[in-house]
């Protein structure tokens, strides 16, 4: 029999390794559907993208199918074998006649290479799904952002992470930064810790995946707060304040 191995600990020096047979691993990609999959009638269950890029933004693909049987259908749950494929279905349970849809929503940043990613759709407890749905993609590598937005903080980069201010009169600065996080975002500051002197905004206030955005600091003399340096902590980021922060300095 030829077996595939699979690693199940490589925490000590002597782990040990499983094998698990071709049969079986084939049984994961290709599980024995339940009853219900007979009452799931799809348009089709197989969509081939249009080749992307990764700079592209997230594409959603829709799998359109009828409740063919004579009972109604839950949408239990749909699991997808990647993060970048995230599944929804239109509506929990489909009675007989209907019809309703699966929308797959694919983000290329990150992935790129020629896949084929499946969607489980599971209609009752345990194992078996009623439906598999299959999309393949093939995704470009995209270009190299390190030179026009050298600052990565999390989601996002900026041109400059450092602004300076002359100390004696009010003055307005603006940082532009590019949305990479894979979904909207509404860049906020600690206001905690953001001096009276200071006031912090976006335009736009909801910045979209794969969109750039400007970041407004204000700077007022005659409020309080005022530092040689200060930082700008931006929250949403995932990143401590030591990765996430704006410097403010004052001439």
């Amino acid at each position: 029999m030829v077996c595939a191995a699979v690693m199940v600990s490589a925490m000590t020096a002597d782990a040990q390794l499983r094998m698990v047979s071709r049969e079986k691993l084939q049984e994961v990609a290709n599980p024995a559907l339940s009853a219900d999959s007979a009452s799931l009638s799809f348009e089709q269950k197989h969509i081939i993208a249009e080749p992307m890029n990764e700079d592209d933004v997230p594409k959603t693909f829709v799998y359109r199918f009828t409740n063919i049987g004579k009972e109604t259908v839950a949408i239990k749950r749909l699991v997808s074998t990647c993060s970048c494929a995230s599944a929804v279905c239109s509506v929990k349970e489909v009675a007989p006649g209907a019809s309703a849809e699966i929308s797959v929503k694919y983000n290329p940043k990150g992935h790129p290479g020629k896949f084929e990613r499946k969607i489980f759709v599971y209609t009752q407890e345990g194992n078996a799904p009623a439906a598999v749905l299959n999309l393949s993609v093939e995704v470009a590598t995209g270009a190299d952002l390190s030179q026009e937005w050298p600052v990565q903080m999390g989601g996002i980069r900026l041109r400059r992470s450092e602004i300076t201010f002359d100390g004696e009169a009010k003055a307005v600065e603006q940082l532009r930064f590019i949305n990479l996080s894979g979904k909207l975002l509404a860049l906020q500051c600690e206001e905690y810790f953001l001096p009276d002197c200071l006031s912090f905004r976006t335009e736009p206030a909801v910045v979209e995946e794969g969109t750039e955005g400007v970041i407004i600091l204000s700077f007022d003399p005659s409020l309080p707060g005022a530092r040689e340096s200060m930082n700008v902590i931006l929250k949403g980021l995932g990143l401590p304040p030591t990765k996430s922060s704006i410097t403010v300095r004052i001439k």
